[in-house]
């Protein structure tokens, strides 16, 4: 039931319904809107389910052994995401949230369990020597998204475009050298 459910939820995204309510969601995946209330409790939680479910599958976080590779694997996984139907989708859901008062816990909800999951491979570099000790992980991630959210989203262009150039100037950023 559970993947029934939160595939009906990215369907209603892929569609553009990010308000989706839960007996609509319930009527996709074939279950009863009370067997959605009994697991979730509400739109936020099971949106944020489906949503985390789907970047965790979708954007693996690499270990390598070594943090460039981790980062550049990383990358090309989130920018072949965001290049997809779906990814795009989920993206443009996410963009509304933020409008949205009653949804803006779920952005925040998301990006710290995303950021969460992403940040163990600063960690693995900072505990092989690769990074300094100290360095913020969460600053460092959103530096190595944010220009391919830039080039997908504002650029019309190939969020793909120069990722090992980038983490190279991230590396030497941070105090090391690739």
């Amino acid at each position: 039931m559970r993947r029934k459910v939160l595939d009906a939820v990215l369907s209603c995204l892929d569609e553009g319904l990010v308000k989706s309510s839960i007996p609509d969601i319930a009527a996709r995946a074939g279950v009863a809107p009370s067997s959605i209330y009994r697991r979730w409790e509400t739109r936020e939680n099971l949106v944020a389910e489906a949503l985390l479910t789907e970047s965790d599958e979708s954007i693996p976080v690499p270990d390598t052994g070594a943090i460039r590779s981790d980062l550049i694997g990383f990358a090309e996984g989130l920018a072949a995401f965001l290049a997809s139907r779906r990814g795009t989708a989920i993206l443009r859901a996410m963009m509304m949230i933020e409008w949205s008062e009653e949804l803006s816990e779920l952005r925040a909800r998301f990006w710290d369990q995303r950021f969460a999951a992403s940040s163990v491979m600063i960690q693995r570099g900072i505990d092989r020597g690769e990074l300094a000790p100290g360095t913020d992980a969460r600053l460092f991630l959103q530096m190595l998204i944010a220009p391919l959210h830039l080039r997908h989203l504002l650029l019309g262009g190939d969020p793909a475009t120069a990722i090992a150039e980038q983490v190279d100037l991230l590396l030497a950023g941070a105090g090391r050298t690739p």
